[in-house]
């Protein structure tokens, strides 16, 4: 009598685990595979933040006599799209990117002498760029992926129009552009929401070379930013 109720308690016990089996196998066959940090192939990208400047000095000679002028200016928005294509650890892109900023005061010294300060009036400088990139992905065994990278390529500098007024003296700076050598750095993080989109945060630092707008001659441009935005594989 024992040994069958023994028996019986295996299985009883058998009867109740079996199906739970079952049905955990079950559900690990249908559970989609996780997003990969090395999947390979053409990707879309497109991201948005902002942009804070640095303050950029220029030069020019004024009826014979060098003047200097400190030009502080406001942030702005800042924007990113462009193609590029994933080897696994490694990614390059090719993008365009935009950014905008308002010129706020100018610091003006002529001959050594400090003439003080005055606010702008209507100014803003823009960036428009096509940039060659690689970032490399940090793998982490997660949908969380670390990475760094950089780029170069071309950046036009859109110098506007502004007045300032000093001393009842109003002086006004005419529009105009150049093409100048541009670059970036960037470190960020990306998470793999699905096989074919990943979403990425990341922090941005964008330079140029020195440019001339209007007969005065700035000294390079440099922006640090941030940005949100996504990646599309196809």
């Amino acid at each position: 009598m024992r040994l069958i109720s023994n028996s019986l308690r295996h299985l009883f016990a058998a009867a109740l685990i079996l199906p739970l089996v079952a049905v955990g196998a079950k559900a690990e066959e249908t559970t989609p595979a996780q997003p990969s940090s090395e999947a390979q192939g053409f990707y879309a990208t497109l991201g948005v933040g902002a942009a804070w400047p640095q303050n950029v000095t220029g030069d020019a000679t004024v009826f014979g006599i060098p003047v200097n002028g400190s030009y502080n200016l406001n942030g702005g928005f800042a924007g990113e799209v462009g193609a590029g294509y994933d080897f696994g650890p490694v990614r390059t892109e090719l993008t365009y990117s935009y950014t905008n900023a308002t010129l706020s005061s100018l610091s003006v010294t002529a001959l050594g002498i400090n003439l003080g300060s005055t606010s702008i009036n209507d100014g803003g400088v823009n960036t428009n760029s096509v940039l060659a990139s690689a970032y490399v992905d940090i793998p982490t065994q997660s949908r969380w992926v670390p990475y760094l990278g950089g780029g170069v390529g071309y950046t036009n500098v859109s110098w506007g129009s502004y007045s300032a007024t000093a001393f009842g003296v109003t002086v006004s700076q005419a529009p105009g552009s150049q093409g100048v050598f541009g670059y970036q750095g960037k470190v960020g993080v990306s998470y793999l929401a699905s096989k074919s989109t990943d979403l990425f945060v990341e922090a941005t630092y964008q330079g140029t070379a020195g440019f001339t707008v209007d007969s005065v001659n700035y000294d390079p441009l440099s922006s640090w930013g941030a940005r949100l935005g996504a990646r599309y594989r196809f």
